[in-house]
């Protein structure tokens, strides 16, 4: 633009822009914090960046990302990955199908497939996890569109057999839709998931900093699923997609550092005079389908310690008592009351979630500072 008698406004609106040489690249992607582009005659509007809610530079670089990572063919990012899984859902389906799903998911997501979802006229049913002959009753033949699950599931960490999974979708032609969370986008490759679901919260960006979620997998359903966030509106903000991206540049050393730590926990609370249960992946089946167990530790402390899951929780230091899971921070969360007070007293039984039950989010510290911590809660008990 010339500049020449312009006036003050106009430069400060309209600033110098700087063109890099060719070959000159900056080592880390730039933010593209715009709502719009300017778009050229040069070629289709369609290949061009127009409005950030429709697609940005930054939030594509991630996509390509987590595709690569996944080992699948395309994903759309999300501004959470609650939006992740109802815009995928939303996108997926229509009025008059039906879904299943197994009970051992993330509460919001449950919530949204017994309640929410019916509104648009979705019918669902929940199963209890692996239970085949439940399963296979509940499909309604023309009408069972998806099979939903998770594996290791939330929050006690149980393992879903895929293989079975995917043979019961072939057979009845229908979706196999997983949320890969817990495991991270680097496993559960090569099993015929149809779609994967992330939070990117958690273990993908890392830092506890960043609420985004993602879907990936066949480039047909994500070619379903992107109109939706459009038109919804749950596009992931640029300098969010950017945090995230830089968190991927440390996911493999810190989920490495984090497993190793959790078996370590998982080990050791096995032993401990005041812990009933442990809940941590074990067993063929974890062995079969995945490379690492992962960094979620669930336990049951013992009633003789005298408090309840939540009354423990409060007297940590180290580990701070806070939702979520997957930072680099280690966070302990008490499951009743955040994670099983949408079921019935028997699901709750039955999945492990009780008042003396626990979810431990392993982060980076030292095992044994995390160890003295957790004994640190026993004290004048």
């Amino acid at each position: 633009m010339e500049t020449k008698g312009k006036g003050m406004s106009t430069l400060l609106n309209h600033p110098p822009r700087v063109n890099l040489k060719e070959g000159n690249n900056p080592i880390i992607a730039p933010i593209y914090q715009t709502a719009k582009f300017v778009m050229t005659q040069e070629m289709p509007y369609s290949d061009q960046f127009i409005y950030t809610r429709v697609s940005n530079p930054t939030l594509t670089q991630l996509e390509m990302t987590l595709s690569l990572l996944q080992g699948e063919e395309e994903s759309v990012v999300f501004a959470s990955g609650l939006a992740a899984i109802t815009n995928s859902m939303l996108g997926l389906l229509k009025n008059g199908d039906h879904l299943l799903f197994f009970r051992e998911i993330y509460r919001p997501a449950r919530v949204f497939f017994n309640q929410t979802i019916k509104d648009f006229g979705i019918d669902s049913t929940m199963i209890p996890l692996g239970d085949f002959d439940l399963l296979e009753k509940s499909v309604r033949p023309g009408k069972t569109k998806l099979l939903y699950f998770e594996s290791p599931t939330n929050p006690n960490v149980e393992i879903a057999d895929i293989t079975k999974l995917r043979e019961f979708c072939d057979k009845h032609k229908i979706l196999l839709v997983m949320d890969n969370t817990l495991a991270g986008p680097h496993q559960h490759h090569g099993f015929g998931i149809d779609l994967f679901i992330h939070s990117l919260t958690k273990f993908v960006n890392g830092h506890g900093d960043v609420i985004a979620g993602a879907a990936i997998g066949k480039s047909s359903l994500i070619k379903k699923i992107r109109p939706m966030a459009i038109t919804l509106g749950a596009t992931l903000d640029p300098h969010a997609a950017y945090l995230v991206q830089r968190g991927l540049r440390t996911y493999e050393l810190r989920y490495s550092r984090q497993t190793q730590t959790a078996a370590e926990l998982a080990a050791w609370f096995k032993t401990h005079k005041f812990v009933k249960k442990v809940y941590y992946p074990e067993g063929e089946l974890a062995q079969k389908q995945m490379k690492d167990m992962g960094a979620i530790v669930s336990l049951e402390l013992d009633p003789a310690c005298g408090m309840t899951a939540q009354e423990f929780s409060h007297r940590l230091k180290l580990m701070q008592f806070a939702v979520s899971l997957g930072s680099s921070e280690t966070l302990i969360n008490p499951t009743l009351i955040f994670l099983g007070d949408d079921l019935s007293q028997k699901d709750r039984e039955e999945m492990g979630i009780n008042p003396y039950s626990l979810r431990i989010s392993v982060g980076l510290e030292n095992v044994q500072d995390i160890k003295a911590d957790f004994d640190s809660g026993f004290i004048g008990k």
